[in-house]
């Protein structure tokens, strides 16, 4: 009963800050304050959506996400404000909320909607905050197109 109350208050805690989860099955451990997402997971907040295999959410000791890891065929649609929508997909995507660091590795892609501008690597780093965005390829070279406007 006791972890069926815990489930229920971190599922409506994750509602009520409009961050919703479906999945073919959850857990969650009370020792580490992590939830595990498995099957179909599609994770929606505002305008924000990654579609996963699986996703792990952890959780700091105020019951705050501090950090998801997406994995598994990861598909996102990303809004960092009303003028940089990124659509893309990766094997992995972690999303740190200290730092606003977004990391999507394994054939990485990333598309600006609005301008049409791409990236794509092994590794992709983008920053939240700042939109800085890097990109590391390995055997495969980066891959970047620029709008140049003339």
């Amino acid at each position: 009963m006791k972890k069926i109350l815990i489930f229920l208050f971190f599922l409506s805690f994750l509602l009520g800050q409009n961050l919703h989860i479906t999945s073919k099955k959850f857990k969650f451990n009370s020792k580490i304050m992590q939830g595990v997402f498995i099957g179909d997971v599609n994770a929606t907040e505002n305008k924000n959506n990654i579609l996963s295999r699986k996703m792990v959410i952890f959780f700091n000791k105020n019951k705050k996400p501090i950090k998801y890891i997406a994995t598994g065929n990861v598909k996102f649609i990303l809004n960092l404000d009303k003028n940089a929508t990124y659509k893309g997909h990766c094997e992995k995507l972690i999303y740190n909320f200290k730092n606003y660091n977004i990391y999507l590795f394994g054939n990485a892609l990333v598309k600006k909607l609005q301008t049409g501008e791409l990236a794509s690597g092994e590794e992709i780093k983008i920053n939240r905050k700042t939109k800085d965005i890097s990109v590391i390829g390995s055997k495969k070279p980066v891959n970047i197109i620029i709008k140049v406007n003339q």
